[in-house]
């Protein structure tokens, strides 16, 4: 053999070691990464039956507004049927006069005090 042919065969069989421990150490990477996903996956389900036991009460407390909701549309609407009846009342106007006296002070033994 010639000091060529060596050589070459020399460097085939460290290329050939090293694309060989390349690809042992990607088999190690893709296990570590698929234990993670399934980690991952499992924590999210666990979140989702959490969600969805928190969700489902939620949902019927919704309805339940919206059932008042419309309770109290229906009885607004009876009401105005029931006042369309009756004769409007005049408005009732409150409002202070300038004759009406202030409140009296405060006592004198009151103390005061501010923070």
């Amino acid at each position: 053999m010639t000091l060529t042919q060596t050589l070459s065969l020399i460097s085939i069989s460290l290329l050939t070691l090293i694309a060989t421990i390349i690809g042992i150490q990607i088999i190690f990477i893709l296990k570590e990464v698929r234990l993670s996903l399934s980690k991952i996956n499992s924590f999210l389900n666990t979140t989702e039956v959490a969600l969805n036991k928190l969700t489902h009460p939620l949902a019927g407390l919704a309805g339940l507004v919206e059932s008042i909701k419309q309770s109290t549309k229906i009885i607004q609407s009876l009401g105005q049927l029931v006042s369309r009846n009756r004769p409007p009342e005049p408005p009732l106007i409150l409002s202070v006069s300038e004759t009406d006296e202030a409140p009296p002070p405060p006592p004198p033994d009151v103390n005061l005090r501010q923070p």
